[in-house]
């Protein structure tokens, strides 16, 4: 790949709309919640009579619920951020590889976009364009024909019905 020049940067951040992704905003456990919860761990009680003391104890506070909802959704945030900023380097570095005709075609195709302006629909465009959406389609049918063909060879095969 070539180095990519500060007037090509230039002119590719002027085509190239994108919407940032929110931040997750703090679990709000409010009260509702909270009942909602103690009402799950007192069904979980009542589920088995006579173990209800045994899954007492292994249930936990409301307190305890709520950072581990909180540390999914921390998680969920960072995985999410990480893997749209992954795609949009990727795809960046895909775009500056592509001739000037490729190029203009994606920033019309992007400025003319009116759906989400996130890195997989940027990546939606840039493989349309580029040729590798259609790439990975064929190797795809391939994989499903040999699939199938492998599914059927292995199936027994149906002799003659003799009619007496």
């Amino acid at each position: 790949m070539t180095p990519v020049s500060w007037s090509q940067t230039i002119k590719y951040l002027a085509a190239m709309r994108f919407s940032r992704l929110e931040r997750h905003t703090p679990i709000d456990f409010n009260t509702r919640r909270q009942a909602a919860f103690a009402r799950k761990q007192r069904r979980e009680r009542d589920r088995y009579p006579l173990f209800a003391d045994h899954v007492a104890a292994e249930q936990h506070s409301p307190d305890e619920e709520l950072s581990r909802r909180q540390r999914r959704s921390d998680n969920l945030e960072r995985t999410t951020r990480a893997l749209h900023a992954r795609i949009w380097r990727e795809k960046r570095a895909i775009y500056f590889s592509l001739s000037d005709d490729q190029r203009a075609e994606i920033r019309a195709k992007w400025q003319t976009w009116t759906g989400p302006t996130t890195a997989l629909y940027f990546a939606y465009v840039i493989d349309t364009v580029s040729g590798e959406y259609a790439r990975r389609s064929e190797v795809a049918r391939a994989d499903t024909l040999a699939i199938r063909r492998r599914v059927l060879a292995s199936l027994p095969e149906q002799t003659a019905l003799e009619i007496a």
